[in-house]
C-alpha cells in the first residue's frame, strides 16, 4: 500500500493503531541470527527464531514473564555459550536498524486529525535500545509522545496475535471495532485482529505507505 492509498483509506476511521518494527522501525531478523550465530556453533539459531516462529523464551520476554537478565541466561543455556549480558543483547538488538525522519514528521500531521495509537510485540531490551536510539537521532522528548496511547506487550503482559491484547485496547479505550484501522507487518496479527472486527491491513512492505 503506497501513501496515497493510505491517506485515502484513513479517511473512514477515528483510530488508527500501527505497529512499531517495520512500520517505523526498519527491522532485519537475518542480522539477530547472524549475530548469534557468530556466538555459537553448536546450535542452529534460525531454528530458534524467525518473524514467524520463536521459541518460548522470546514470546516470555516479550510479555515481561522474565527479565532481561533471565533471558541472557537462557540464550547462554541454550547457545551453550559463555557471552556476557551485553554481547547477548547486542545480538538480540542486531535486527533494529533506522527511524526515518520522514516518519516522524508523518506522524506528527497524523496525529492533528486522528487518534493515534502504538501497539507493539517490544520486549523491555528492545525498547531501551529504541528510547536511546530516539533520543541520540530526534530533536524530541519522547518519540511515544506522538501517540495518544502507546501498549508494548512487555507491559501489559499480552502479546499478538491472541486476541486478548486487541480486546484490552478496544475496552480501555472504548472503541467500536469497525472505528479502528490497524495496520501491522506480520499477517499473524492482522488475522488476530480481525477476528474482534477491526479492519487490519497487512502491510508487507510496510514503509512504503510513509515514504
Amino acid at each position: 500500500m503506497d501513501k496515497k492509498k493510505f491517506l485515502e483509506l484513513r479517511q473512514d476511521y477515528k483510530t488508527i493503531i500501527f505497529d512499531y518494527g517495520g512500520i517505523f522501525v526498519d527491522i532485519n531478523y537475518e542480522d539477530t541470527v547472524r549475530a548469534f550465530s557468530k556466538l555459537t556453533d553448536k546450535v542452529s539459531v534460525d531454528e530458534l527464531y524467525s518473524k514467524h516462529n520463536q521459541i518460548d523464551l522470546f514470546s516470555d520476554l516479550e510479555i515481561g514473564k522474565i527479565s532481561a537478565d533471565t533471558f541472557c541466561e537462557g540464550i547462554r543455556d541454550i547457545l551453550k555459550i559463555q557471552s556476557s549480558n551485553e554481547l547477548i543483547k547486542d545480538a538480540w538488538c542486531a535486527m533494529l536498524k533506522d527511524i526515518k525522519a520522514e516518519r516522524v514528521e508523518f506522524l506528527k500531521e497524523l496525529k492533528e486529525t486522528k487518534q493515534v495509537f502504538m501497539l507493539s510485540n517490544i520486549n523491555a531490551i528492545h525498547e531501551k535500545f529504541l528510547a536511546d536510539y530516539i533520543v541520540r537521532n530526534f530533536d524530541i522528548s519522547s518519540f511515544y509522545t506522538y501517540f495518544d496511547h502507546v501498549y508494548f506487550s512487555h507491559h501489559v503482559k499480552m502479546r499478538k496475535p491472541n486476541t486478548e491484547i486487541f480486546a484490552y485496547v478496544l475496552e480501555e479505550n472504548k472503541l467500536n471495532p469497525k472505528d479502528v484501522l490497524f495496520l501491522d507487518d506480520s499477517l499473524q496479527h492482522v488475522e488476530g485482529a480481525r477476528k474482534l472486527g477491526i479492519n487490519a491491513i497487512h502491510l508487507e512492505n510496510a514503509i512504503t505507505f510513509i515514504c
